[in-house]
């Protein structure tokens, strides 16, 4: 009896634990950084999709990839767009594009011991001190040419406060750009379960920085940059860049290439954004779980050829055409709204108002119903298993009592 109980209790502490960790993974990191799922429709998502425009698409190494048409925002090339990967280290165009929205380049970067000392061992870094001083400008030189880890844990600190606080904006401005399958856990990109992203997000955010930040490109075309000696260190620390795509030393040097990001662990493979001049356009490359980083870089350029040689200007004027009449469309679209939001006047106000509450009542009734549920299961459970024990205890009590009686008849 006493066993079977015990088997009882480990089943419903067990029932218990698999419930909350359940709730827990339905929950979603993602959702605690405030970054949710969205639908991909042509006029939500910002990249269009033009499909039976070329011949002859290449076989590439990495599972995904595209290449878009920064102008138009139409796609090119792709290949799995939305399909979940892991993005290592160029995470850090995002990092870059949110340092510059939101910090002067001549802001101070006080290096905490955090910053210095939680880089995973092995990994790039730009090695500076404790304490040790840098401007954003000179951080966001070295995050974006050798991928210094300490130096975005320093720039997510000070724009952010803490890396949850920046991971937090990484995941807000994911959505407000449209993103539909990311999730930044950090600034830096080492590899993380939680951390993942696509690469028609990439793209996105990748053209976002292009468009908004000319410092950005500035940053990730330039091949070597002196970072001067800085409280901490005496010496000149002199980066180059690691995208070998820009570097006319190189083998792999691409011509038409202008810049980008490079990324690669072990579990992300090869991973590389970059943005080209191709046939008079300018147009970027997203290319995701390579099989490592030199395949990322010949499966970028083999896309590139890929477009220059099938992509004619015929194609792109048609491009053209389109982005304008879609321009027009929502322009107009945008007009109507407007003048029903000014004859509607208080009322639409009235609306909207009742509306957001409604909402909020009803998102703080379904947690308040959850909690509930949760609190009455537990408390059913709690009780099943007290008058299991309380029952155990009668019977145990009732086979001494008999034990005695029994011994007592014996004597006599």
């Amino acid at each position: 009896m006493k066993n079977r109980f015990i088997k009882n209790i480990r089943t419903y502490a067990a029932a218990v634990v698999i419930a909350a960790c359940a709730m827990l993974v339905s929950v979603n990191v993602c959702k605690v950084y405030g970054i949710e799922r969205v639908s991909s429709s042509e006029k939500e998502s910002g990249i269009y999709t033009v499909t039976g425009t070329t011949e002859n698409v290449p076989e590439i190494l990495g599972e995904s990839a595209i290449v878009v048409d920064i102008k138009t925002g139409y796609t090119l090339y792709e290949k799995n767009i939305y399909e979940k990967h892991y993005p290592a280290s160029i995470t850090k165009i995002m990092t870059a594009l949110l340092t510059l929205e939101h910090a002067d380049l001549n802001e101070i970067v006080t290096f905490s011991h955090a910053a210095v000392f939680s880089v995973e061992a092995g990994s790039s870094v730009a090695y500076v001190d404790e304490g040790e001083q840098l401007t954003v400008e000179q951080c966001l030189y070295g995050l974006m040419l050798i991928s210094g880890n300490d130096l975005a844990n320093g720039l997510a600190e000070h724009v952010g406060g803490t890396m949850n606080n920046f991971a937090t904006m990484m995941n807000e401005r994911a959505k407000s750009l449209g993103c539909v399958n990311t999730c930044f856990s950090n600034a830096h990109g080492l590899h993380d379960e939680n951390h993942y992203t696509c690469a028609y997000d990439m793209a996105k955010i990748a053209i976002e920085a292009y468009d908004t930040q000319d410092k950005f490109m500035d940053i990730c075309s330039t091949l070597t940059y002196e970072c001067p000696p800085t409280n901490k260190q005496k010496e000149t620390r002199v980066w180059g860049n690691k995208n070998r795509l820009i570097n006319p030393y190189e083998d792999l040097y691409y011509e038409d290439c202008i810049g980008g990001k490079t990324g690669y662990t072990n579990e992300a493979g090869g991973t590389l954004v970059t943005y080209a001049n191709i046939n008079g356009r300018k147009v970027v490359c997203v290319i995701m779980k390579s099989t490592n980083s030199a395949a990322a870089f010949v499966d970028t350029t083999t896309l590139y050829e890929y477009i220059r040689n099938n992509v004619t200007d015929d194609m792109f004027n048609q491009l053209d055409e389109k982005y304008s009449k879609l321009v027009e469309e929502e322009n107009s679209n945008q007009s109507e709204e407007q003048n029903t939001t000014v004859s509607e006047g208080v009322k639409n106000e009235n609306v909207t108002s009742s509306n957001t509450e409604n909402n909020d009542e009803e998102s703080d009734g379904l947690w308040i119903g959850w909690k509930l549920l949760i609190l009455m299961l537990t408390i059913l459970i709690i009780y099943y298993a007290y008058v299991r024990y309380m029952r155990y205890l009668r019977m145990k009590r009732r086979r001494e009592r008999r034990l005695r009686e029994r011994g007592q008849q014996h004597r006599r």
